[in-house]
């Protein structure tokens, strides 16, 4: 009977060491996914402001250059800027054992697009809230890349209830820039432009007529069927002055790496002039 009473004893002594052991490994192996899961975050969190400063600093270095060259048309100088900015960059990072690389682009003409660019997206808000327009201008429309009729760019305008007030339809018809104007009930006219400028604030388009006194909203569509460049300036409801501008973008490639492992490769169209809301 005592030799039954130490094994029972032995048993539930090694029963308690195996619980102990059970629950010592729990807590490790918690442990270590935590501070795994925490390690990964850490580097997703890193990787994010890397991003994102290497993408403002990438885009206030194109503004700097562009605004430096005479808005673009000192190619000289513009690259020079790009070329000295891609050198400091790279020293900088080199301290914090990254090595960064930029593919510089030259400018180019831009779609109508949200992105400027002819995958970009189509239908596009380019301002919201708007209390009033002082200059709507689009220059430089190649007729070449205009779509005809059945595919043209659109101008709308629609008030705080989504209704429209206001479109422009821009095509290429035989040869000619065609712009087709409406309100929220009748046709205004078709109007023709033989330069590829169309001054939307002009008396004959009634643009300011059929904006008065609303709150609305500017909105591009099928901005692929269009290249050139535009500026719309004016007031938002609350006061405040806004300024939209895009002669040119450069489609610029950004890498950065650690190691040999890539962190980024990112590819971002940068608007110049940036405008300001």
């Amino acid at each position: 009977m005592k030799k039954m009473d130490e094994s029972g004893q032995i048993i539930l002594i090694a029963a308690f060491i195996i619980g102990i052991g059970i629950v010592v490994l729990t807590v490790m192996l918690n442990n270590i996914v935590y501070a795994s899961n925490t390690a990964s975050e850490s580097s997703i969190e890193t990787n994010v402001f890397d991003y994102s400063n290497v993408v403002q600093t990438t885009t206030e270095a194109y503004e700097k250059a562009y605004n430096g060259s005479n808005y673009g048309n000192n190619s000289v100088i513009f690259n020079a800027y790009m070329e000295n900015y891609s050198e400091k960059m790279v020293r900088s990072y080199s301290l914090s054992g990254f090595i960064f690389s930029l593919e510089n682009d030259t400018l180019q003409d831009a779609y109508f697009t949200e992105n400027g660019l002819a995958d970009g997206n189509d239908d596009w808000v380019v301002i919201e809230r708007v209390n009033s327009t002082d200059s709507f201008l689009l220059d430089k429309l190649n007729v070449s890349s205009l779509g005809n009729e059945s595919n043209k760019f659109v101008i709308e305008v629609n008030n705080h209830s989504g209704s429209k007030q206001w479109s422009a339809s821009v095509y290429n018809s035989s040869g000619t820039i065609t712009i087709s104007v409406s309100n929220q009930t009748t046709s205004i006219g078709n109007y023709t432009s033989a330069s590829g400028f169309i001054n939307i604030t002009e008396n004959q388009f009634r643009f300011l007529d059929n904006t008065a006194g609303q709150t609305y909203t500017i909105k591009f569509i099928n901005g692929s069927h269009s290249m050139g460049t535009f500026r719309i300036a004016g007031k938002l409801v609350n006061g405040n002055d806004f300024h939209i501008e895009r002669v040119h973008i450069v489609n610029s490639t950004m890498k950065l790496n650690k190691n040999g492992h890539l962190e980024i490769n990112s590819t971002i169209p940068i608007t110049l002039p940036k405008g300001h809301i």
